[in-house]
């Protein structure tokens, strides 16, 4: 039980990691398939989730966070991410908002309609999207804390 967790909460200091990235980058890229988002992702720039079944959520932490989860976990976030009822499969920005090119917020910040940042259509902004309350919600309820202490 000790090893377990051990296990989540390194698994969440650095979901937490991300997530900090994540919003210093801000920006999300949905898609409605796998495939297209992970054709779309080969830049480097993006770091693609698969929140659709407990192999995806499991092959995405080991890809995005380098460490394993186990599959109660796993299985807990794919289940409780799919009541959301948005895409399994987004794509989040590194370096991409512009923080190794032009400056902070060239994607979203500079969007004037701010409409469109959380429509779940190309780009959105992380906290307004409801796929980063899918993310964030799914590893709350399912004991992974990605909250600043």
């Amino acid at each position: 039980m000790r090893k377990r967790l051990l296990s989540l909460s390194a698994i969440a200091a650095a979901a937490l990691a991300v997530a900090s990235s994540a919003l210093a980058f801000d920006c999300v890229r949905v898609s409605s398939s796998w495939q297209g988002l992970q054709q779309s992702t080969k830049s480097g720039n993006w770091l693609a989730f698969n929140m659709s079944t407990t192999a995806g959520v499991q092959q995405t932490f080991l890809n995005v966070v380098g460490a394993e989860l186990p599959a109660e976990v796993a299985s807990c976030v794919a289940t409780t991410y799919a009541t959301y009822r948005v895409t399994p499969y987004f794509a989040l920005g590194v370096g991409v908002a512009g923080g190794e090119t032009n400056g902070i917020g060239v994607l979203a910040w500079h969007n004037k309609n701010e409409e469109v940042l959380g429509n779940l259509r190309g780009i959105d902004h992380l906290e307004s999207s409801p796929v980063g309350a899918a993310l964030f919600g799914s590893l709350a309820a399912c004991g992974i804390d990605v909250t600043e202490s």
